[in-house]
């Protein structure tokens, strides 16, 4: 078989990529493409089921296809989508969503209940977190796709303005070099309610004194450094060095907390939230705004009900539901966003939830057994899915489930576990959480 062939792509999938076939019928995938292009590519892996193919030119372009405004695109692993415009982007994601759930056998998908699509408010520009990986030299980048070398960059088109003016500024500062010199990684968190950036260095050592002279410089250096935190493989995270301590450091990890504002005309009274660096927190604050304000909608709560946050983190979901509740609970296996989630409780008066240390199988399981009773039961899991978990919302009592999905395959295989046990779908939407890339977030409400 020719190793340089033409092919037409019918479909983007799920990771991204778009399916053609070789002439023997066998599916082909293919990077970078669009739907209905015919393209010319270079087969470089062969499987059983499947080959792998380089996208070598676009013979015949789809009209959506537009010149991607990173330089990086294709080279650096982040972006998968760039090449279409926003507007297929939704298309490409809605259908990957649609297909996988009729496969799974949910099907009416937009029929027996309605499926939106909410864009997002920014196409760019929108994260306020990255993570980058250090090379040799202290370059900083992302992995080129399927390796582990490092593509350099100085900006992301996708990251907050100002975690690229730091970005852009370290490779000027001696005290930076130094610093990622015994790096691996490096995240770099936007504060959105000061706009300053908390930087997180994954490193190869034990910290030193002149790490912490380093850092120290480093946050004189920067207007929009808050600080400087070390994490060091197998250790607490620490210390924590800001311009106010000093190489001395500091404790108070409070002081580089990710601080954010929900308005009151979405919760019903403002929130500020709080998390730890290293924590979890939803990196597209307008999109977030919008998943809670369509889950407070779905919801309609009265006050007379009792919720249950299986997967709460620091609260991103369970204290607006408390402005609205009569009681919530939340649940996390994560101690850091236990003491997130019960600080930002204190911090906004919300006296009726309560936050526990707790794994989301065994948390259920104690509830269940101590009687406790909920009108609604939030799933809220990682990429994984929660399959663990599908058993008990019916036990608790639960009339009303919400889950909120960052993988459609999971997703697909929970909502098929919940069917069974008796819930129905009533809504369901695709949030463009990540714009370029081909990840999707999925808000769906169950009925039983």
């Amino acid at each position: 078989m020719p190793q340089t062939i033409h092919t037409t792509i019918e479909k983007i999938i799920a990771g991204g990529l778009g399916l053609g076939r070789l002439p023997d019928g066998q599916t082909l995938f293919v990077p970078c493409v669009l739907p209905g292009e015919t393209v010319r590519v270079r087969l470089v892996r062969h499987r059983k089921q499947y080959s792998e193919a380089r996208l070598l030119e676009v013979v015949t372009p789809a009209v959506e296809r537009r010149e991607p405004p990173c330089p990086c695109f294709g080279t650096c692993g982040g972006c998968d989508l760039q090449h279409a415009d926003y507007a297929a982007q939704l298309r490409i994601k809605e259908i990957i969503l649609r297909e996988l759930l009729d496969r799974g056998g949910i099907s009416g998908a937009g029929e027996a209940f309605p499926l939106t699509v909410a864009a997002s408010p920014e196409e760019f520009g929108y994260r306020q977190r990255i993570r980058l990986q250090v090379a040799a030299g202290g370059r900083l980048g992302f992995y080129r796709p399927h390796s582990h070398e490092v593509v350099a960059i100085t900006s992301c088109p996708l990251a907050a303005p100002g975690i690229n003016g730091v970005v852009a500024g370290l490779g000027r500062e001696t005290a930076a070099r130094q610093l990622l010199d015994h790096t691996t990684a490096l995240e770099c968190i936007l504060s959105p309610e000061d706009g300053r950036v908390v930087l997180l260095l994954h490193t190869t050592r034990q910290v030193r004194a002149a790490d912490r002279q380093h850092a120290a410089a480093l946050c004189a250096a920067f207007d929009l450094v808050k600080g400087v935190l070390f994490a060091v493989p197998g250790k607490s995270l620490g210390p924590c060095i800001t311009r106010e301590s000093g190489p001395n450091g500091t404790t108070d990890f409070s002081v580089l907390a990710i601080r954010f504002t929900i308005p009151a005309a979405i919760a019903g009274q403002p929130l500020t939230l709080t998390v730890e660096p290293g924590g979890f927190s939803q990196v597209n604050p307008q999109q977030n705004e919008g998943m809670i304000a369509t889950l407070l909608a779905w919801l309609a709560l009265s006050g007379s009900e009792a919720v249950l946050d299986l997967f709460c983190g620091m609260g991103n979901f369970s204290l607006p539901l408390a402005v609205r509740a009569r009681s919530v609970v939340g649940m996390d296996l994560q101690g850091a966003a236990i003491r997130s989630a019960r600080r930002n409780a204190e911090m906004n008066s919300l006296a009726n939830c309560r936050f526990e240390k707790c794994g989301a199988e065994e948390g259920a399981q104690r509830l269940a057994a101590a009687g406790e009773k909920f009108d609604v039961v939030l799933l809220d899991p990682p990429r994984a899915g929660c399959r663990e978990v599908i058993q008990h919302p019916a036990s608790l009592g639960a009339g009303r489930l919400a889950y909120i999905s960052c993988d459609p395959a999971t997703l697909t295989r929970d909502l098929g576990l919940l069917l069974a046990q008796g819930y129905a779908i009533e809504r369901m939407r695709l949030f463009d959480m990540f714009p370029q890339t081909h990840h999707l977030e999925t808000m769906v409400l169950l009925r039983r």
